[in-house]
């Protein structure tokens, strides 16, 4: 079977992550051009309130015209400390919460110069944390926007529309009782609120 072709996510949605979880192999295009207001540098995680929206801020801006390997994170803003307080605010009642605390810290308290580097980082503890493998490489050159050598998969798990169906893919997320269920969160979400069986909900091909 032919390798998918995705983009980098910041701590990918479920369905992302399910993806690698459930695919042969993938290729992670870092050669391809930053595309703005996508979750290349965005994740969504669950308040009280509902969404709440996570942006990991870029040198030049979100207009730059860098390929993803070349993208420049901006620091100026202690972007990570006000991630970790929203983190925590979210899901301190969690019950797997403090389970992964340290590490978060630890991963979002490493100032990666890059962009992929931090994705790739947030991969990286992801596998460990879930106790899984991802069959994932990068690419090595600027390939073509459609090609037979790969099955086109970039931006697929966060299109508009994706999670409607939701008779499967309900857990018991923080503020279920004030909000209902929201699908396709930040695997932050579904990590803190199922623990190691986040594990079993990624591979499980029913969800």
């Amino acid at each position: 079977m032919l390798p998918l072709r995705i983009e980098s996510q910041y701590f990918g949605s479920v369905q992302y992550i399910k993806q690698m979880a459930t695919a042969n192999s993938m290729v992670i295009d870092v050669h391809e051009p930053f595309k703005k207001m996508s979750y290349r540098n965005r994740t969504t995680i669950i308040s009280a309130q509902g969404p709440l929206l996570l942006t990991v801020p870029l040198q030049n801006g979100r207009d730059q015209k860098a390929t993803m390997q070349d993208v420049k994170i901006c620091y100026g803003q202690n972007w990570p400390i006000k991630h970790l307080k929203a983190i925590r605010s979210c899901y301190k009642r969690s019950p797997f919460f403090e389970y992964y605390e340290d590490g978060l810290n630890r991963l979002l308290n490493t100032k990666y110069p890059y962009l992929i580097d931090l994705n790739m980082g947030t991969l990286d503890w992801l596998k460990k944390v879930l106790k899984t493998e991802f069959s994932i490489s990068k690419t090595t050159a600027t390939i073509p926007y459609l090609n037979p050598n790969f099955i086109e998969a970039r931006d697929s798990c966060t299109a508009p529309g994706i999670g409607q169906n939701i008779a499967n893919q309900v857990y018991p997320q923080v503020f279920s009782d004030k909000i209902e269920f929201i699908p396709n969160a930040s695997i932050l979400d579904l990590l803190f609120c199922m623990g190691p069986s986040a594990n079993i909900y990624l591979k499980d091909s029913y969800l």
